[in-house]
């Protein structure tokens, strides 16, 4: 392990009685305010803990009295929640309104099953059995192939639900969130780069292009918004924010450009014309380390800015100002794409086009631009014991060919999010395990709420009542994340050069009859090996989620206590140009070992081409062809509409925290309007043809179905687009089901065609219904 291990700050005892206010501040101000605490007059314990609400795993420092946590702020110095070492760790409003959550009245806090019709409370014991005895006749009567695995992101993104379901009980089938978040932006990205996402190394960047990712509100960490201020002020760096809506990222920005949603594609090509016409690209890094310039070449040839200023409403000397600033800083620049991108039912291609600009200038893991981020290696604890993982998933028979789901081209068995109701009215799919997740949000919602009523069985791990827990056979209680261990390994952080671990025991006792994760698949596991004659038991030996850790640590010479003393530790250097070879050859994680611009190696993904008739080097799509999406040619529905996050609320549990959305309502200075649901933001033009104001209620209709949401007339959105966060609605976890589900439009024919990923544009009017709520 490293010596380079940052000063952090170690559990102490403070003196105090009283809880210190929790500040719910946005983007990466959120630090506790004890300028209001009471005159101390006992003693209270400070912990660690790790928020895990966007996945970012930053480190916490939380207050605990009499058992009760009572406040939270971030860990000085830790890769997630700071800007590195010595630099002052802080928390964003959702992870500030964690003990909201944690203490919410509205949390499930018994195990529930179904009996005579009604979700019932009982026992731990009960429950374990129930769900045992149905697993075990579901496999008998239906087979594992067609119980499905539905992913959400448990704890730390622990082993435990897939060694259950996948490894031991044999599900081959999931739905991830390649599907319903990322999957054209990180699909292309792989088979590109070899590597998943190419998280920049924005703290060394000197020219950063957010492209439809509103990094500075909706980001992996604390770190994020804070490396790209850091590269503004220390390298006098360019932030460009390529984006329809005006975000905090366009705030902070040195240029917004408000491009027409879904053209993002055509600007890209744009810009590799101009990079590649003026010779600005990295010619050393094109001629040895990639494939298919020639086909990238002639496929821009003719993609002029001229040409996409027409397409994209962007003017053509701005593109060629971006094009030229992007080229002259790399390779210490970057174009991250995000879900502005992947949501587009053209998102591939345009995901493609825009990761080739990266490849065009050679900033591939080179400081400053994309970067290969790795995790610490650690241990695995049952190999420590000799036990060899079974992955009975793998003999396990697909229910059904892949050619009644056509947009698994690409050879993975997963499902499409919006194609699981096709299949379970088709029998494919009759039963599914989630954890942490609530699938008829994520898209195609009516026929998922119709699909979840069909199923034999509903096996939920969750910590709030919403649309698929209350139709469950099963639902167990989990804790929050201060209830329960955490471990995780590092990727992308504060730290350019360096891997990492962070770590935290649970601050406080489950509420209720709450347990962790680990506890929870552990009673599965051991009821399971009784009930249908295994020795799944000894897969899961360890008595606690900590235990399992502390021999993964073993790898690094820690134990789970140690780290949970220091909240992290850095564990190893990290090279850049880790897609060198030995010899300097090209050794990328690709089909050929080198950077693609064109696909047609990848062979599942150039025989989907050929079926659509799409060329597989970076092309145009527009977004209204035959394959593609539907157009706002329509008179009947001439704006377009899309769901988006902001900081105050971008995950599924944070509508039921009445902080979180109290603040989101206070942003747009619409606290006052007795509304707690998602508002439709519109802009003025389009508002005032409709006679629409701030605080009336509006129907927006597509040619699906329709919702009525608040409005809020707004210039930060580009006119022709309407907007409103997902989420809310009746659906949701919201205590009082206010607001709409967004995806209440969404239809099984709404996907992206490559990856089948969600497709969240739709064409709508809007009509004003009354005024005021």
């Amino acid at each position: 392990m490293s010596s380079e291990n940052p000063t952090v700050s170690r559990r102490t005892f403070l003196a105090g009685s009283a809880a210190a206010a929790v500040a719910a501040t946005a983007g990466c101000t959120g630090k506790a305010d004890r300028s209001s605490e009471p005159t101390p007059s006992g003693d209270r314990e400070v912990v660690h803990g790790n928020c895990w609400i966007c996945r970012a795993e930053c480190g916490q420092e939380i207050t605990v009295e009499d058992g009760r946590a009572i406040n939270l702020t971030g860990v000085d110095g830790h890769p997630k929640a700071s800007a590195g070492q010595d630099r002052e760790g802080t928390l964003c409003s959702k992870g500030m309104a964690q003990l909201e959550k944690t203490y919410n009245p509205n949390r499930i806090t018994r195990p529930h099953v179904r009996k005579d019709g009604e979700l019932t409370a009982v026992s731990w014991d009960e429950a374990i059995e129930y769900a045992a005895e149905k697993l075990a006749a579901f496999h008998q009567e239906h087979g594992p192939e067609r119980l499905l695995r539905y992913q959400g992101y448990p704890i730390a993104k622990h082993p435990w639900h897939n060694l259950l379901f996948k490894n031991l009980y044999g599900a081959p089938l999931k739905v991830g969130r390649k599907t319903t978040c990322h999957g054209p932006f990180s699909t292309s990205w792989e088979w590109m780069s070899g590597y998943g996402r190419e998280w920049p190394d924005w703290q060394n960047s000197e020219y950063m292009i957010a492209w439809g990712r509103n990094v500075m509100e909706c980001f992996r960490g604390q770190y994020e918004p804070k490396a790209i201020l850091d590269a503004k002020e220390n390298n006098d760096a360019t932030l460009v924010c390529i984006d329809p809506r005006y975000t905090k990222t366009a705030q902070k920005a040195d240029k917004w450009i408000p491009i027409k949603p879904r053209t993002d594609g055509a600007l890209a090509l744009a810009m590799a014309n101009v990079i590649i016409e003026e010779d600005r690209y990295d010619e050393a890094f094109v001629e040895n380390h990639t494939h298919g310039f020639d086909a990238y070449r002639e496929a821009v040839e003719d993609k002029t800015p001229e040409w996409a200023a027409d397409i994209t409403g962007v003017d053509a000397d701005e593109i060629r100002e971006i094009a030229r600033g992007f080229a002259r800083a790399a390779p210490s620049s970057v174009a991250l794409p995000w879900t502005g991108l992947a949501f587009q039912s053209n998102g591939f291609k345009n995901c493609q086009n825009l990761h080739a600009l990266n490849g065009l200038v050679g900033n591939i893991d080179r400081e400053g631009g994309t970067r290969q981020w790795q995790s610490a290696s650690l241990a695995d604890p049952h190999e420590k014991y000799d036990l060899d993982v079974p992955s009975n998933h793998e003999n396990a028979p697909n229910p059904a060919d892949y050619d009644d789901y056509p947009f698994q081209k690409h050879g993975i068995r997963n499902v499409s999010h919006n194609l699981v109701p096709r299949a379970v009215r088709d029998g494919h799919i009759k039963g599914m395990v989630s954890n942490w997740s609530s699938p008829p949000k994520s898209g195609n919602t009516q026929e998922w709420l119709e699909a979840i009523e069909e199923m034999e069985l509903v096996i939920i791990v969750d910590a709030f009542w919403d649309s698929d827990s209350k139709r469950a056979d099963v639902v167990f209680p989990g804790a929050s994340q201060i209830e329960q261990p955490f471990l995780k390994t590092g990727g992308d952080s504060s730290y350019s050069t360096k891997t990492w671990v962070t770590g935290s025991k649970a601050a406080i006792d489950p509420i209720g009859d709450c347990k962790p994760d680990y506890q929870i698949y552990k009673l599965l596991a051991e009821a399971l090996a009784e009930e249908m004659d295994t020795d799944w038991d000894k897969y899961f030996r360890w008595e606690s989620g900590e235990a399992y850790w502390d021999d993964q640590l073993d790898a690094i010479d820690m134990s789970f206590d140690e780290l949970d003393t220091q909240s992290f530790a850095i564990v190893s250097d990290l090279e850049y140009e880790q897609w060198k070879g030995e010899d300097g050859e090209s050794d990328f994680d690709t089909v050929n070992g080198k950077f693609n611009f064109d696909l047609d190696v990848v062979e599942k993904y150039a025989e989907l081409a050929e079926e659509m008739g799409a060329s597989t080097a970076p092309e145009w799509h527009p977004p209204d062809d035959e394959h593609y999406g539907e157009t706002t040619d329509d008179d009947d529905y001439p704006l377009l509409y899309n769901d988006v996050f902001v900081e105050q609320i971008n995950r599924g549990h944070d509508q039921a925290i009445g902080r979180s959305v109290k603040a989101y309502q206070a942003r747009y200075d619409m606290e006052d309007q007795g509304y707690d649901g998602n508002l439709l933001h519109i802009n003025p033009e389009d508002a005032a043809k409709r006679g629409i104001q701030s605080g009336d209620m509006v129907r927006i209709e597509s040619t699906d179905d329709e919702i009525e949401l608040m409005a809020h007339v707004y210039e930060g959105i580009r006119p022709g687009r309407v907007v409103s966060l997902s989420g809310f609605g009746d659906t949701s976890a919201h205590p009082d089901g206010a607001g709409a589900n967004t995806m209440i439009l969404n239809r099984e024919r709404h996907v992206e065609p490559v990856t089948g990923m969600t497709a969240r544009n739709h064409p709508v009017e809007v009509e004003k219904i009354g005024g005021g709520n």
